[in-house]
């Protein structure tokens, strides 16, 4: 495909992992994928040749009067829960010619803001935020998805301990949103059943909605993106989920950047339950309280 020959493709990769200083393939047998690191390069590699691919045709947009794109990058459960409806909801201010929506997990977020690829992010925390400023801070108690036949769907507030020996549905990465979770069950000696695990949680309602599982996932998807047959309700135990906006520091945002987040905020204080705002400078001081499992820093 490439008009090279196997050898002269394989010296070339060879190369190129001696220079960056890590693997990108793994070989077993005949087989050949990319190792983890190699995901993360081909991201980045791709997000860089998209940027190359766009330049010209962002300068006939120039040229031709339209003005510059609107990049927003966010987390998953912003990018489907809020940000959608906050678009069509938006007053006041007209947007561009071009709306760019990307999604991200939470430190690419910080990354593309950082670089200036993006005017503004919207994102779970904590977060790495050297070179950033957190415009927004708010905070919301995750919730309890079952499916409408589920016993636990009768209840009013779902007990933590009706998790106990079940089946579950939760997050891939074990050290955001999930790592809380597990501490609060393990602070009150709960055990569950077997666990399927999906990267985002709009993935893990459906996997309740289809399999009748149970799942703690984020307030955000939860309320944002309802799912018919899939119950919502709030937990007996407080853990919290914290998301915010960020912007590149000491960079001032257009006017439709602004009028977004505000829209953003008007979504989520009418259609989440529990939501708080919060003071952004806060944000540098989530921390999570060991003894207790109570999440005072979560992503997804």
């Amino acid at each position: 495909m490439l008009g090279r020959s196997q050898p002269a493709v394989t010296r070339t990769i060879q190369d190129l992992e001696a220079e960056l200083g890590f693997e990108l393939l793994h070989r077993i047998g005949r087989r050949v994928q990319l190792s983890e690191e190699g995901v993360a390069f081909e991201e980045e590699a791709r997000r860089l040749l998209m940027s190359f691919t766009e330049l010209a045709a962002r300068a006939k947009m120039i040229a031709a009067g339209r003005g510059r794109i609107l990049q927003i990058v966010t987390t998953s459960a912003i990018g489907t829960g809020l940000i959608p409806t906050a678009l069509a909801e938006l007053q006041g201010v007209e947007l561009p010619h071009e709306t760019h929506l990307g999604q991200f997990l939470p430190s690419i977020v910080a990354q593309e803001v950082r670089s200036g690829r993006a005017e503004v992010g919207f994102s779970s925390l904590p977060l790495d935020t050297p070179g950033l400023d957190v415009l927004r801070l708010y905070s919301a108690p995750d919730v309890a998805a079952v499916r409408e036949d589920d016993p636990l769907a009768e209840l009013d507030v779902v007990p933590l301990s009706g998790f106990a020996g079940r089946r579950v549905a939760t997050l891939l990465n074990p050290l955001r949103f999930q790592l809380h979770v597990a501490k609060a069950l393990a602070a009150r000696g709960i055990d569950t059943g077997p666990v399927i695990r999906t990267n985002t949680a709009y993935g893990a309602l459906q996997i309740v909605r289809k399999t009748g599982v149970a799942a703690v996932i984020d307030p955000l998807t939860a309320y944002g993106v309802p799912l018919p047959g899939v119950v919502i309700r709030p937990l007996d135990v407080t853990v919290l989920f914290y998301w915010g906006v960020v912007a590149a520091a000491n960079r001032p945002l257009r006017p439709v950047a602004q009028a977004l987040i505000e829209a953003v905020e008007a979504v989520a204080e009418r259609s989440i339950a529990g939501f708080r705002k919060l003071d952004p400078a806060l944000a540098g001081q989530l921390v999570t309280d060991p003894a207790s499992g109570t999440n005072h820093g979560t992503g997804i």
